[in-house]
């Protein structure tokens, strides 16, 4: 872009309109111009940030994950919260059509922007419209989300006719498989009785009970594992090391943390890998292990595993591993880590305290 003609589109710009024309042609001879192809990226979730960007021409997004968060238009800017706030990128930038940047390095930011109250106003202006706009968003997928819950538990009701047959076919009374249906219809049920009470914005307590681990492997061996489909052919061996009394958990949790737990060892399995988990007592505490036939989790990505919406397959939406570590850690005061090997595998531990405080 032509000198005039950059420094007209600057004068037009919220940040600079307190600048005399001399900070402004100062300020244009030490930024850069920066092209942008479409579908490229400008910067990734996580990265040291020490540059802000304002566009000059075409169109960003902001996003984490696969959610849109915002869109910059020429005159926006964008990573300035990077350099204010001395933390990695809290979102990725990509360029939805062929854009043009200027690039605003650390040292120029600090020199022109940082003691300029009028810019510095600006830019919380514009965080302000951001957080509005990403509350609004929020809000709606919110609901839309509860929606669905709400309509969800409506069409389980024709599940409680497995309890009918079981009354009516006195040959299915005990039957593992109509056992299964109707405690994963109780647990959906509880589930979603939840996600509704968070709505309501009401407390939801996960209830603790005294309970057999073993007994909950036994079963998830028998039922559930077999019949997932992200499981297929793999073996699923479980080892047990001595004699674990029962000891207050919640059993669905658990359910739900071991059930996530073998299927994302499967997908890192060969097809004809077998998943090994492994139950014992080590001090006071019922320690599960979880070990796959994968390859291993890169050495890079290993500090990454446990955040939202990060996941390495692409139909992942990167929650399971967080779920795990909120039911283990948040629910059951216990830690949930992992070591892995490459080329070996990874296993992942549960460790629950056994006495509840």
């Amino acid at each position: 872009m032509h000198r005039p003609e950059l420094l007209e589109h600057l004068k037009r710009i919220d940040l600079f309109r307190s600048f005399s024309d001399g900070e402004l042609t100062s300020f244009a001879d030490k930024v850069k111009e920066v092209p942008l192809a479409k579908g490229e990226i400008l910067f990734h979730e996580g990265e040291a940030g020490q540059e802000m960007y304002i566009l000059l021409a075409g169109l960003l997004k902001v996003f984490r994950g696969s959610r849109v968060i915002d869109i910059i238009r020429p005159g926006d800017y964008i990573g300035e919260m990077a350099i204010i706030e001395n933390q990695p990128r809290s979102a990725s930038v990509a360029a939805l059509e062929d854009a043009l940047l200027l690039m605003v390095p650390f040292a120029v930011f600090a020199e022109y922007l940082s003691g300029q109250p009028k810019s510095l106003v600006a830019m919380m202006q514009t965080l302000s419209r951001r957080i509005r706009r990403d509350g609004e968003i929020l809000a709606q997928e919110f609901e839309q989300v509860n929606i669905l819950v709400h309509d969800m538990k409506n069409l389980l009701t024709p599940f409680h006719l497995l309890e009918v047959m079981e009354r009516r076919e006195p040959g299915l009374a005990g039957n593992p498989y109509f056992a299964c249906m109707i405690k994963a219809r109780e647990n959906l049920l509880s589930l979603m009785e939840r996600a509704l009470a968070q709505v309501r914005r009401q407390r939801c307590l996960t209830p603790i009970c005294k309970d057999s681990l073993p007994a909950l492997l036994a079963e998830l061996q028998e039922t559930a594992w077999p019949l997932h489909p992200d499981i297929g052919g793999r073996g699923v061996r479980v080892t047990v090391s001595g004699c674990l009394p029962e000891f207050p958990f919640s059993s669905l949790g658990l359910r739900r943390v071991l059930i996530n737990l073998v299927v994302n060892a499967a997908q890192a399995s060969p097809p004809d890998g077998e998943i090994v988990i492994a139950l014992a007592e080590e001090k006071g505490e019922a320690v599960i292990r979880v070990t796959d036939q994968g390859e291993g989790i890169a050495e890079a990505l290993r500090e990454k595993i446990f955040q939202p919406h990060f996941t390495t397959k692409a139909d992942g939406c990167g929650l399971g591993l967080v779920s795990c570590k909120q039911i283990v850690e948040a629910g059951h005061h216990g830690r949930l880590d992992f070591q892995s090997w490459p080329g070996k595998g990874t296993t992942f531990a549960v460790r629950l305290p056994m006495a509840r405080n």
